[in-house]
C-alpha cells in the first residue's frame, strides 16, 4: 500500500463582517437592511408607547393628587370648624364674653363717656 501524503491543514482565515456583507447576494442584504430598519422602527414605536403611558399615568396621578388635595381641605375645614364651635361653647359655659358682647359693651362705654362728658359741661355751666 502506497502512502498518501497530506497536506497540513492551515487554520481558517478570519472573516470580517464587511467581508460577510460583500460575500452575500444583493436580495440578502436587502434583508438584512430591511431587517435592520424594522427593528429600529419596532423600537422606536416601543418608546413612544411608552412615553405616551408614562404621560398618561402622570396625568392621572396629578389628577388624584388634586383629588386628594381638595378632599383633605374640605375635612381639614370640617374639622376647624368643629373646634371653633366645641371652644366657643366651652368658653361660653365659663362665662367668656364674645367679640359680639366685648363690642356691646365698648358701645355702652363711649355711650357712657359721652353722657358724663354732657354732665360735666351742664355742671360746669351751672
Amino acid at each position: 500500500m502506497a502512502r498518501t501524503t497530506r497536506k497540513a491543514r492551515s487554520a481558517p482565515k478570519a472573516v470580517t463582517p464587511i467581508e460577510v456583507l460583500r460575500g452575500l447576494t444583493a436580495s440578502a442584504r436587502k434583508a438584512g437592511l430591511s431587517a435592520s430598519k424594522a427593528i429600529t422602527n419596532s423600537f422606536e414605536n416601543t418608546r413612544r408607547i411608552a412615553l405616551d403611558k408614562a404621560a398618561e399615568a402622570r396625568v392621572a396621578a396629578i389628577a388624584g393628587a388634586e383629588g386628594a388635595r381638595a378632599r383633605t381641605l374640605g375635612a381639614v375645614t370640617e374639622l376647624e370648624k368643629i373646634f371653633e364651635q366645641r371652644v366657643s361653647r366651652a368658653m361660653a359655659r365659663l362665662g367668656v364674653p364674645t367679640s359680639r358682647d366685648v363690642r356691646a359693651l365698648s358701645r355702652q362705654v363711649a355711650q357712657l363717656q359721652a353722657s358724663v362728658e354732657r354732665l360735666k359741661r351742664s355742671r360746669a355751666r351751672a
